[in-house]
């Protein structure tokens, strides 16, 4: 009698384990599919809490998508090489000179805007020459042709086409900040 209900119990013990584990098995595949998932379409994510806190006004989750010290290093580089480009098209003076004084009259501007605090003080209007009117944004966008999507693993670009003037062209660059997204360069080449 008691083999038999031995038998029984080990039977039901045998198939509890199968069942327990086929479960976990199933539960941690549709964990690791929404992991990728959600993985996926972090940087999607991330464009549209920018856009929101644009929209909204809040500096505060604005700056939690920026990654201020490489979108500073960024932005001088590429408004030096636009004015540089401009003044060697126009000038006679020499190159290095101007160079250096391009680079004393930029960084120290964008060191002071390019910051959590600079973001929130050209958002409420408390620097006149930096305004962004952040009412015609809508307005804005839908002039505009946004494409965006992965160049690599580490590397999501939005790019933003005027559909009049093509020649305005702005792209956004977000890079992997460790499981989030954040802003890290604009490329403003074509503007």
């Amino acid at each position: 009698m008691f083999d038999s209900l031995s038998e029984k119990l080990h039977k039901k013990l045998k198939s509890t384990d199968k069942k327990t584990m086929i479960t976990a098995g199933a539960i941690g595949a549709a964990i690791a599919v929404s992991g990728c998932i959600g993985a996926y379409y972090a940087p999607y994510l991330t464009v549209n809490s920018i856009k929101n806190a644009a929209e909204n006004r809040n500096a505060d989750a604005l700056s939690q998508s920026i990654n201020f010290p490489e979108l500073k290093t960024n932005i001088k580089a590429s408004i030096k090489a636009k004015i540089l480009k401009q003044i060697a098209e126009d000038s006679t003076q020499s190159p290095q000179a101007t160079a250096e004084l391009v680079e004393k009259t930029i960084n120290p501007i964008v060191d002071k805007l390019v910051t959590p605090e600079g973001i929130e003080r050209i958002m409420f209007d408390k620097i006149p020459e930096a305004r962004i009117d952040l009412t015609q944004l809508n307005k804005d966008l839908a002039k505009s042709n946004i494409t965006m999507g992965y160049e690599s693993f580490d590397r999501f670009v939005v790019h933003i086409t005027d559909k009049v003037n093509r020649s305005k062209d702005v792209s956004l660059v977000l890079k992997r900040d460790g499981l989030a997204w954040k802003l890290s360069a604009i490329d403003i080449s074509k503007v």
